[in-house]
Order: structure tokens, then sequence, then C-alpha cells
């Protein structure tokens, strides 16, 4: 069988390689959680990335830097931050599984969104499997039952966060290549976050320095990988990729925390898998989302 040298090396490693920074920075935070505020958590994630990418990038010069569309960085950097600090909040207070999957669930939201934002007609298979994937949703949030907590539902709004940043970084990649993207989420999420330390620090100890300088690398290397993959491929091709990182958090948290989702969890985990993966083969993702081979 011939392999897509192509895909394997623009599409298929850096995808991978980013679900998996992701699932161990999950790991870090949740370590960290236990300490620190969410907040306080993504101002760290947010300054570790910052100081790793300046210096790759500032060597380009004021050129490289300069961009178009510093509107859609700014407003995409505080759609980050508030994904991030529903996603590390769920964290520490959720299963890492379930943190991580209702994080993943952006692409229910973008077909929701294909209807009032981009006027697209929605199919009765789109639909279906958006109605599937919202099953699976409240197989997990468990609204109306003792089970139901105020933690997973702000976790399933890191994922309508990031549906829109994802639709904002694919409208950007026409013109911003993946470091200058990357480069201003890092100081806009920095300046964002930070601006929050002035009511919420709380002064870490070593460790937890130490674990947030490895989630910060981890996250770091995760969001380069994955803007990389998703800015040179169809999305079909990577977005399944995200629910790598529901697999290893969910072994992460089995190894370290003794964390296993329940039987209603389980289901809904794998109608939401499916449901998103449904789309993402259907086309049914933002008119952005085209091929893009390398340059």
């Amino acid at each position: 069988m011939q392999i897509d040298k192509r895909y394997l090396f623009h599409g298929f490693l850096p995808a991978f390689g980013s679900a998996c920074c992701f699932a161990v920075m999950a790991m870090c935070i949740k370590i960290a959680s236990s300490e620190l505020p969410a907040p306080q958590l993504v101002f760290f994630r947010s300054l570790i990335g910052l100081l790793i990418i300046v210096p790759i990038v500032l060597p380009k010069g004021l050129t490289f830097i300069k961009t178009p569309v510093l509107h859609m960085h700014i407003f995409r950097g505080f759609i980050s931050v508030c994904a991030m600090i529903c996603f590390f909040y769920a964290i520490g207070h959720v299963g890492l599984s379930e943190s991580t999957l209702l994080n993943a669930t952006s692409p229910l939201f973008i077909g929701l969104m294909s209807m009032p934002i981009l006027k697209e007609k929605v199919s009765v298979s789109t639909a279906i499997a958006l109605i599937i994937g919202f099953i699976g949703v409240a197989l997990i949030l468990k609204p109306g039952t003792a089970l139901f907590t105020l933690a997973a539902l702000v976790g399933l709004c890191s994922g309508l966060f990031i549906a829109s940043a994802k639709v904002l970084v694919r409208y950007m990649a026409t013109t911003e290549p993946v470091l200058r993207t990357v480069f201003y989420f890092s100081i806009t999420t920095t300046l964002y976050s930070g601006a929050l330390m002035l009511w919420l620090w709380q002064t870490p100890n070593l460790f937890d320095i130490s674990i947030m300088v490895l989630a910060g690398i981890c996250a770091t290397g995760g969001q380069t990988l994955l803007t990389y993959s998703f800015t040179h491929n169809d999305a079909v091709t990577v977005a399944p990729f995200t629910y790598v990182t529901v697999v290893v958090a969910t072994l992460i948290g089995w190894i370290g925390w003794e964390e296993l989702p329940d039987i209603g969890s389980s289901i809904g985990t794998i109608l939401i898998i499916s449901a998103c993966i449904s789309l993402s083969f259907q086309g049914k993702l933002p008119n952005p989302w085209k091929l893009k081979k390398p340059t």
C-alpha cells in the first residue's frame, strides 16, 4: 500500500503529536489545579508559551510579525482565554476523560454555527449527526440528576469557544503563517489572563511552577502542531485526531487517579465522537476548511 508522504509529514504526524501533547498538558493542569485557580493556570500556560515562541519569531523581523488581521488575532485571543479557563476549570473538577471530551465537542457547535453565521443549509444527515452528538453530551452532563455538575457545563462551554476559535484560525490561514498565528495567540492570551492576576494571583510553589512549565511546553508544542495540521490539510483528515487526546487522557486518568467513566458517560463518549467524525467526513464544517498544500 502506497503511503502518502505529504499527508504523513504534514497531517498525520503533527495531528497525532498535538493530541498527545494536549493529553499530557491536561494531566499537568489536573495536578496543579488543586493549588491554583484556573485563570492563573491559563496565565502560566500562556506566558511559558510566549517565552518559547518569542525567540523563534523575533529573528524573522518586523515584516514577519506585521499582520493585516490584527483585530482577528485580538478577538481570537479573547475567545481562546475563555476556552482555556473553562477547560482548565473542568479538568480540576471532573474526570480527565469527560473534560477533554467536552472540550472536543467543537465540531457539534461548528455545525450549529453553519446555519445562522455561515448561512449554510443543513442536510438531514448533518441534523441527525448533531442530534446524536448532543444526546451524547446530555448523557455526560446528566442534567436533572444528582450527578449533574456546573463544572461539566463549564467544560462544554470550552467546546463552544474552541469552535469559534477554529473558525477564525481557518479564515486567517489565507494570510497568516503558523508561527505568526501562534505568536499572536501567545501574546493576547498572556495579556488577557495576566490582567486577571491583579485579583486572582496566588504564589505558587516550586513544584507547581515545574508542572506548569511542562504544561506550557506541551501546550505550545500541541498548539503549533495542530495549527500546522489544520492549515495544511482538509479538516476531514485532521479533525478525528482530536479524539486521540480523549483516549490518552482517559488512560492517564485511569492510571493516575483511578478515574473511569460510568456506562452513561461511556455511551455518550461513543455518540459524541461518532457524530463529530461524521460531521467532518460529511464536509459540514465551515467553508474555509479547505485543503491548503504546504508551500
